[in-house]
């Protein structure tokens, strides 16, 4: 079974990042060179990493497409900024 748990504001974002699990992640949506994405941020033992992909459109369905960027961030401040840049406001995000 697939656990998600909804998010609606930024500092909430912040904080789950800061405890999240590495088998964990968390989903939303942006913009990145002026196209809509999907946002995926997920840890591993020292790093963030962020993966961006531009967002397809299936029979009225939003899907990830292609790859855009990943990059990684060895601190949580320096990952708050990037995402303040890059995230959909107001914010809806997903804990998986």
């Amino acid at each position: 079974m697939l656990y998600e748990k909804k998010i609606n504001s930024f500092p909430k974002v912040m904080s789950e990042l800061s405890t999240l699990d590495p088998d964990a992640g968390i989903r939303s949506t942006g913009r990145f060179s002026s196209r809509k994405c999907f946002v995926f941020v997920t840890k591993s033992v020292n790093v963030y990493a962020v993966a961006l992909y531009s967002v397809k459109s299936v029979k009225k369905e939003s899907l990830p497409d292609k790859r855009l960027l990943i990059k990684e961030f060895t601190s949580l401040q320096e990952l708050e900024k990037f995402l303040s840049g890059i995230v959909t406001k107001p914010i809806t995000a997903f804990v998986y």
